[in-house]
């Protein structure tokens, strides 16, 4: 559904009337709600079954209420990451976002903080309570904002004279590939692997696993094309349906996959040098050795981050179908990670994820070809991000080591400093890339060589 409400939604907005968007739009809502609903009731029921499965006995009732959560924080993403994003209301989306960290934030220092907390509170079912109350918050404001949005929708002009909206069975076609697509992926996820190692090594072994994963999983959110998925998709669609070109898709993709890089390179580095240092830090001391865990999936997240792309531009084409094949022929990984989990070759398993993604990739983007068109990597382009990163990487490497936070936020400083004044000079951006900048980007960027000559 998330396909279907990126690609459709921007597309009745430009061209429906305000009673179509409004009615799309609360079915939409309506169909995701009642099959997250199904699946909490699933995991509701099967908690006794899965928790001695994972080797985490009596936890029946945190699982359940994860259920719980499960449902409630579903339908307040449904909102904020579809529906609002979809609609271009990005402050509302981010407001319900600020709400739902402001509440749990609270409730953390409330119960598990001095001077109020007491320890025999510090349990995962009380960490289950403040999720479900700050994903209520959430919803709550989130479903307030959009209700007011669609109301004042419904006056607004009618649909274009001819214009029909899309079909259910078109629809239908886009929300089962990209369903599939998901199911298939989803065997080789990041979660799936944890999953896996907890499942074969146990929990104790697989925590430095998990933990470097959740560290990784918040600096994807935060990539821009993840941060800004709604706006991104959305223009991305609109653009492509007005100009129907191939060729300026691509480049869009292009500079959106470079600035992913441009923010991922600077901690990219400071893990490969620091991450020991790093990792104790955030731990407190109890996952120094995650430090080329989370290395490794942040080299992983290299090609994710393009994986995302890939996938915007073969439903944006009306190929979502290749993604769905694409998929399936990736179902190697599974077996693979069985194999490498349990002997603990987290390299290994790195190069499993990675070998994945790149097959996905190529793949997707050879069967995206025409005759006169295809998606073209600038190779020299991501070459001077990788020259930015080692010379970076020479330079913090001489800088003194420690597990402080002033010694990191140094380091930190150090590699984006370095990184970025690199690429500053040498420009990763094609001609027709810079075409794509606002006037301003472009007039820093011009200026930037000549302050530094």
């Amino acid at each position: 559904m998330e396909w279907v409400t990126g690609i459709y939604i921007p597309q009745i907005r430009m061209k429906g009337s305000g009673a179509m968007l409004a009615r799309f739009v609360w079915h939409c809502a309506a169909l995701q709600t009642a099959l997250l609903a199904g699946s909490a009731l699933l995991l509701f029921l099967a908690a006794p079954l899965l928790a001695p499965w994972l080797g985490l006995a009596g936890a029946e009732s945190v699982l359940r209420l994860y259920a719980v959560v499960m449902l409630i924080e579903g339908v307040s993403r449904v909102f904020r990451d579809q529906l609002l994003s979809c609609l271009l209301l990005q402050k509302a989306g981010q407001a319900a976002q600020l709400l739902r960290n402001v509440a749990l934030a609270g409730y953390a220092l409330l119960v598990f903080g001095a001077p109020f907390g007491q320890p025999e509170w510090r349990s995962a079912q009380a960490l289950a309570l403040g999720e479900i109350l700050a994903s209520s918050c959430s919803l709550l404001l989130a479903a307030w904002a959009l209700q007011r949005h669609l109301a004042l929708a419904r006056g607004q002009a009618a649909a274009e004279p001819g214009w029909l909206p899309p079909g259910w069975r078109a629809m239908l076609r886009v929300g089962r590939n990209a369903w599939l697509s998901n199911l298939a992926t989803m065997s080789w996820s990041w979660q799936a692997v944890v999953l896996l190692a907890t499942r074969t090594l146990g929990p104790a072994a697989a925590a430095p696993l998990g933990f470097a994963r959740n560290l990784a999983e918040q600096v994807r959110k935060y990539l821009p094309s993840e941060f800004l998925l709604g706006i991104v998709r959305t223009l991305l669609v609109v653009r492509y349906a007005a100009d129907q070109d191939r060729g300026k898709l691509g480049l869009r993709v292009g500079l959106i996959y470079k600035a992913n890089l441009l923010c991922l390179l600077p901690l990219l580095v400071l893990c490969a040098v620091r991450g020991g240092d790093l990792t104790s830090f955030l731990s407190k001391g109890r996952y120094p050795e995650a430090g080329w865990l989370l290395t490794g999936w942040l080299a992983v997240l290299v090609l994710v981050a393009h994986r995302r792309l890939t996938d915007l531009m073969a439903f944006t084409l009306g190929q979502s179908v290749v993604t769905t094949r694409v998929n399936f022929m990736t179902l190697f990984a599974p077996p693979l990670l069985l194999f490498v989990a349990p002997q603990q070759r987290w390299i290994l398993l790195f190069g499993v994820l990675m070998l994945a993604e790149v097959a996905y990739n190529a793949l997707v983007l050879r069967r995206l070809r025409t005759p006169d068109w295809h998606f073209r990597f600038h190779w020299s382009g991501l070459a001077r991000f990788a020259v930015a990163g080692l010379l970076a990487a020479m330079v913090l490497a001489g800088l003194p080591a420690g597990a402080d936070a002033a010694r990191l936020l140094l380091a930190l400083g150090v590699a984006t400093g370095v990184s970025w004044g690199v690429l500053l000079l040498l420009p990763p951006l094609t001609p027709a890339e810079r075409a794509l900048l606002p006037a301003r980007a472009l007039r820093f960027l011009r200026r930037g060589p000549a302050i530094s000559s």
